[in-house]
């Protein structure tokens, strides 16, 4: 007679309302604000009210032969786009200093299960942090060696460490520290597993316990294991894909088309590769239902 499969116990078992945690509630607003809406507006109205009337006048009293009633010129506004780039971060920072402010404030809610200080947060708070110093390299780059278009670089290069560091935690070696709530000396584990505690522990308001059970079935579970290598996996290809085409619209179109565009497809990639997984893990979860397990 066949094993039984073994019954695994809900990892979300809260139902927390919006107005609980209002700040991290109001953080995927806040992020389509000042990522998209307000470097949008910033460029093309100064695009708008600039380029045209400048280059007319300079190309009257100059004539059009000389290089600066070149279609490139007056697309590029060194201090425009640093209030652009400035209007990106606040959006990033915003998530960060509310997860934070939480885990700080409410570390025996929500913290690590290893965590002994609430000052030592989460693996995802200082993973984002560290993206967004990196989100800045292209940034004092353009402005001190005169390339302008590195600016639009700052989301890639943020996506860029993170694919790095998915691409190291594909090899399972024993971890020297704990991370999260994974003590020293065990396998490391695929990124989106730490990703997924941290998000769900803390900005989805799961806590600790969420913690317990979620670290327990990735112990127990094959098929759990095998769906977050994927993810990681799926994650990974997703950023070398947006790392792709994000180039392919710098370095083809002019600049004033690349600045909007280049936003237009980071959040393609994060719909589609949002969507992706959402459907991927709802498959799991189906299949896992289906065999008399919950999820």
């Amino acid at each position: 007679m066949p094993a039984a499969a073994p019954s695994f116990e809900k990892l979300m078992q809260k139902s927390p309302r919006p107005t609980d945690h209002l700040a991290i509630t109001l953080g995927p607003f806040f992020i389509v604000l000042f990522d998209l809406v307000v470097p949008c507006i910033i460029y093309y109205v100064w695009y708008n009210t600039h380029h045209h009337s400048h280059r007319e006048n300079d190309c009257n009293a100059s004539g059009p032969e000389l290089p600066k009633c070149s279609p490139e010129s007056h697309q590029i506004n060194r201090h425009i786009l640093g209030y652009a780039i400035v209007s990106f971060g606040i959006g990033e920072l915003y998530i960060l200093i509310a997860r934070v402010c939480r885990l700080f404030l409410h570390p025996d809610e929500c913290a690590p299960l290893l965590s002994r200080s609430r000052w030592e947060l989460d693996a995802t708070s200082w993973v984002y942090g560290v993206s967004m110093i990196c989100a800045l390299i292209p940034f004092v780059i353009s402005s001190s060696q005169e390339m302008p278009i590195l600016f639009l670089y700052s989301p890639a290069f943020l996506l860029g460490f993170l694919a790095i560091l998915m691409l190291i935690t594909l090899v399972p070696f024993r971890i020297p520290i704990g991370i999260d709530s994974q003590p020293r000396g065990t396998p490391l584990r695929p990124l989106i597993y730490y990703a997924a505690e941290d998000f769900m522990a803390v900005d989805f308001l799961q806590d600790r316990d969420f913690r317990i059970r979620y670290n327990l079935r990735y112990e127990q579970s094959k098929a759990f294991r095998r769906m977050l290598f994927a993810l990681t996996l799926w994650w990974l290809f997703g950023v070398c894909v947006y790392l792709g085409s994000v180039s392919a619209v710098i370095w083809t179109l002019q600049f004033h088309y690349a600045f909007g565009l280049s936003l237009g497809v980071l959040f393609a990639f994060l719909g589609v590769w949002g969507g992706g997984s959402y459907l991927g893990v709802k498959m799991e979860i189906d299949r896992e239902v289906k065999t008399g397990r919950s999820v």
